[in-house]
């Protein structure tokens, strides 16, 4: 009779089992059933496999997996910008993406570069550690065809001795009445220039003497090799002529190229409040210049090293953006213009009269200078502000 009943036991706890596999393989049909007749479906896209939840109202929720498309950093829109002319077909030249100055509302800038790794900690399981990150490769350099840029081709205006002028809008501009009034700042009773960088991360081509990490194409986050490091001459040529220099040198373009300007401008208003003596404001920027694939550098003969050249760019109220003072910060434009014409010729390109502002609304003495383009060298540009700086410190001081 014990055996008997437990056997009996054993086979009802297989059938019981049984059953249980069965009912619960019916409820899992069910339940699938209902969950692709609720909508969530996995669709094929572009070889991404996502889920795709229907929401109420017929929307759709995409949560991308690790990989997306969708998740990676977008790359930097074309320039909006003109492009800066030069001579044999100057107008076909579009400036790279990203480079040379934007207008307001600048390209999306890429993502933030990735970190060294941290070292092992003592205790650490080496195995188990992420291997070290390797280091960026260095910015190779191109080849760029040299070019000066004088204005006397097409689509300048010439204006008094050795200035052309390249205007973007329809406003009269009488370069000899700016050339005989005189300026409306100075700096001789201890008023001083802020230097500042928009773009702060733009950087030249790169020799084996001035080898760097690229953060984007032309540019770098190191300020020993991009046009911060411009502005630190400029300020060396300016203080040596008694000339005091606030230089700001944050980083207002990287990691986001969008809202490098806003930025910017919070940061001049800053050094305002703190600095009430800067009288005049100069946003050194590099210019880039690219055509059909090929890469060029602006040439200036002047002196006996190779140099750049260098493009004042002055805004107005042209875009209806208020901007009372541009006429001030025309005259200062001018003056500088005519300085390097009759003191280094071929040293400026064609002074740009642009429709935007760039922030130059911010006080009377504001311009933006382009100093080279991204087929220059960094020495090639020290060279050329160093002779700007020569021309601006005599403007301000007034002995040109």
């Amino acid at each position: 009779m014990y055996r008997v009943g437990q056997r009996s036991v054993g086979r009802l706890a297989w059938l019981v089992k049984r059953l249980g596999v069965v009912v619960c393989g019916c409820l899992l049909l069910r339940a699938a059933a209902g969950l692709v007749e609720g909508g969530i479906v996995l669709p094929e896209r572009l070889g991404t496999a996502v889920l795709a939840l229907e929401l109420p109202g017929g929307g759709e929720a995409v949560l991308p997996e690790a990989g997306d498309p969708a998740q990676e950093a977008q790359p930097p829109e074309e320039d909006t910008g003109d492009a800066s002319p030069a001579p044999d077909g100057e107008e076909g030249l579009s400036p790279i993406v990203p480079g040379g100055t934007q207008i307001p509302g600048e390209p999306q800038g890429g993502g933030a570069s990735d970190g060294d790794a941290a070292p092992l900690q003592e205790g650490d399981d080496s195995e188990d550690a992420d291997p070290p990150v390797s280091p960026e490769p260095e910015a190779a350099e191109r080849d760029a065809i040299g070019t000066t840029i004088t204005g006397k081709g097409g689509g300048y205006t010439a204006a008094g001795d050795g200035i052309y002028i390249k205007n973007k809008t329809t406003y009269d501009i009488d370069v000899e009445s700016y050339l005989q009034r005189p300026l409306d700042f100075s700096v001789e009773a201890g008023d001083a220039v802020l230097i500042i960088h928009t773009h702060s991360s733009e950087a030249y081509n790169p020799t084996p003497e001035d080898a760097y990490v690229a953060s984007d194409p032309s540019r770098t986050e190191d300020p020993a090799h991009n046009v911060i490091r411009v502005g630190d001459e400029l300020e060396q040529v300016l203080t040596q002529r008694g000339i005091k220099v606030y230089h700001n040198r944050g980083l207002y373009d990287y990691p986001s190229y969008t809202g490098s300007y806003d930025r910017a401008l919070a940061a001049i208003k800053e050094e305002l409040a703190a600095h009430p003596e800067i009288k005049a404001v100069i946003d050194l920027h590099r210019d880039a210049l690219e055509g059909d694939g090929v890469l060029y550098k602006t040439v200036a003969d002047v002196g006996p090293e190779p140099s750049a050249q260098v493009m004042i760019l002055c805004g107005t109220n042209f875009s209806g953006l208020k901007h009372p003072d541009w006429q001030e910060n025309m005259g200062f434009a001018v003056k500088l213009q005519a300085a390097m014409a009759e003191k280094y010729p071929t040293l400026a390109r064609p002074m740009k009269v642009s429709e935007y502002r760039y922030n130059q609304h911010a006080t009377p003495g504001s311009l933006i200078l382009e100093v080279g383009t991204n087929g220059n060298t960094l020495r090639e540009a020290l060279t050329a502000v160093r002779y700007f700086g020569e021309c601006m410190a005599d403007v301000l001081t007034h002995q040109s």
